[in-house]
């Protein structure tokens, strides 16, 4: 009988009467006291009832029978936030990672529970896992979401460097830019790149970063890439009447040619020694504009979001040509769409 009424009460469920849901709930759980998923699922419904302690009530029972699910410990956490019990929300958010690492959901709780808790660089740090899992999903308006949140959480302006708060009270570039750094001494270049990814994505006018960048990318021997990036900083120089700067790029450019073009020539003479790495976007210009407008139209214009859908994917498909990558996204976000 406790199958019988728990399907009576997930009809509810999608009828969106709590009230009767729990109350078949209830029915389903006299009859079976040890039923985990009825615990849950009362504990959905006395949520959207704005029950919040009811409902932890029924997600901790649930865990009593089934204790290694981690959309039950989400759901906790979810609820432990809105009733203000933050360090509980921390934990069953970390929990629920734990068990499943790829939870983007469970992130962005564990964000908004450092953000209550005033522990802004770590809210920054889940909202930035956060937005890279909904990028791998694709979901591109649950990303936006969290990069909307992370710019709300930085200063309006990045502060020069002697002016820069304590990383547990404010957030800057520079915190992406040494811990990039950082990585790319010990070898760990993806990393680095994602880190200063980020940085660009939040702030496209941080030349500090297309230096970094440049410099790990020329490292790795990813020369167009490395290239781009000189030249976005020779930009920004030029724009800040930065003359003397723009001209050491543009130096740093000409050198970049050249090892390219020696390194060309060793590769014909030993060829089975060629090692291909990723290669960075290259400007949208050199596109057909058919792609850069789908594309863009697709995730409302978001051009940080368009950078990590196509970066993205040449970490997991490198050596396509550019345009793959910008149809290959196009049509994972329009097929998600049907």
């Amino acid at each position: 009988m406790h199958q019988a009424f728990y399907q009576q009460g997930m009809a509810k469920v999608r009828e969106g009467n709590w009230e009767q849901a729990i109350e078949q709930f209830d029915q389903a759980l006299d009859a079976n006291p040890n039923f985990a998923e009825a615990y849950y699922q009362r504990g959905l419904a006395q949520f959207k009832l704005g029950n919040g302690q009811a409902a932890v009530n029924d997600y901790t029972r649930a865990l009593l029978s089934d204790a290694e699910n981690p959309r039950i410990y989400y759901a906790r956490g979810l609820a432990h936030l809105a009733i203000g019990k933050t360090e509980y929300a921390v934990a069953d958010a970390k929990q629920a990672i734990l068990l499943n690492p790829t939870d983007a959901e469970a992130y962005r709780v564990l964000a908004a529970a450092r953000r209550q808790q005033g522990a802004i660089q770590k809210a920054v740090n889940s909202y930035q896992k956060a937005a890279e899992l909904y990028l791998d999903q694709p979901d591109v308006a649950n990303c936006r979401y969290c990069l909307e949140q992370i710019r709300a959480l930085q200063p309006d302006r990045i502060p020069d460097a002697g002016s820069i708060a304590t990383p547990s009270t404010s957030f800057s570039s520079e915190t992406f830019i040494n811990q990039a750094t950082a990585k790319a001494k010990q070898r760990n270049h993806r990393s680095a790149l994602e880190d200063l990814n980020w940085v660009i994505q939040l702030d496209p006018g941080d030349v500090q970063a297309y230096i970094h960048r440049g410099q790990i990318l020329a490292d790795l021997r990813d020369w167009r890439g490395a290239i781009a990036d000189y030249h976005q900083a020779a930009r920004i120089f030029l724009d800040r009447a930065d003359k003397t700067n723009a001209q050491n790029m543009l130096d740093r450019i000409q050198q970049l040619k050249t090892a390219q073009t020696e390194a060309a020539r060793s590769v014909r003479r030993t060829p089975s020694n060629v090692v291909m790495f990723p290669t960075r976007s290259v400007p949208p210009r050199e596109l057909s504009a058919v792609l850069r407008y789908k594309l863009q139209s697709l995730v409302g214009d978001d051009r940080r979001i368009v950078a990590g859908l196509v970066d993205r994917l040449k970490l997991k498909h490198p050596g396509m040509p550019e345009e793959w990558y910008w149809g290959k996204a196009i049509y994972d976000l329009e097929r998600d769409r049907r």
